[in-house]
C-alpha cells in the first residue's frame, strides 16, 4: 500500500493529513497469510535486542553496577485480526527480582532476567521464566524445549530460581 493513498488522505483546517489509524486496520484485516510463532519470534529478535541494549545503556546513568533489566512479554491475539502479535516492556531495575514476585504480579507475562555490569555494558541472561500455563506446558513436553528454560522452571517450582 502506497503511503500516497488518495483513500488515508485528507484536508483538514487547511492541511493536508493521514488516515493511518483506518490503513492499519485495512491491513490487519486483509487477511494475510497465517504467521507461525517461530516467524513472529524471528522476526521482532533485532528488536528486542536493540530496545533491551537500549535499556541497559539507560539504566547505567541511573543505577550502579551490576543493575537488572527485567524484560516482561506477553502473546495476544488483536480482536481476532492479528495473531502471534508480542509484546515487551522493558524495566532498568538497581535490584535484581524475584522470581516469585514477578510471577504474583505478572502472571500473564513471559519474563527474561538480565544483569547488566561496567560502563561497557555486559549483558547476562540470567533467567527465564515462561507463564504457569506455558511453563506446565514445557514440562508435559520436556525433551522438545532447551535444557536451561526447563532448568529454571524446575528450579522456580521447588523454590530454587534466584
Amino acid at each position: 500500500m502506497d503511503a500516497k493513498d488518495k483513500r488515508y488522505s485528507y484536508k483538514r483546517f487547511g492541511c493536508n493529513s493521514s488516515r493511518v489509524g483506518q490503513a492499519v486496520m485495512d491491513i490487519l484485516g486483509s487477511n494475510p497469510l497465517p504467521q507461525e510463532v517461530g516467524e513472529t519470534v524471528e522476526a521482532m529478535t533485532p528488536k528486542y535486542f536493540e530496545e533491551l541494549f537500549n535499556a541497559a545503556s539507560n539504566g547505567k546513568s541511573s543505577f550502579s553496577s551490576p543493575f537488572y533489566v527485567v524484560v516482561l512479554r506477553k502473546k495476544e491475539t488483536l480482536a481476532g485480526l492479528a495473531s502471534n502479535v508480542l509484546f515487551h516492556r522493558y524495566i532498568a531495575r538497581q535490584t535484581k527480582p524475584l522470581a516469585s514476585t514477578l510471577r504474583d504480579y505478572f502472571p500473564n507475562y513471559d519474563h527474561d532476567v538480565f544483569e547488566v555490569n561496567g560502563d561497557k555494558v555486559e549483558i547476562t541472561h540470567l533467567w527465564t521464566l515462561p507463564t504457569h500455563q506455558d511453563a506446565a506446558s514445557i514440562l508435559k513436553n520436556k525433551e522438545s524445549y532447551d535444557p536451561s528454560l526447563v532448568k529454571w522452571i524446575v528450579d522456580f517450582n521447588s523454590g530454587k530460581l534466584a
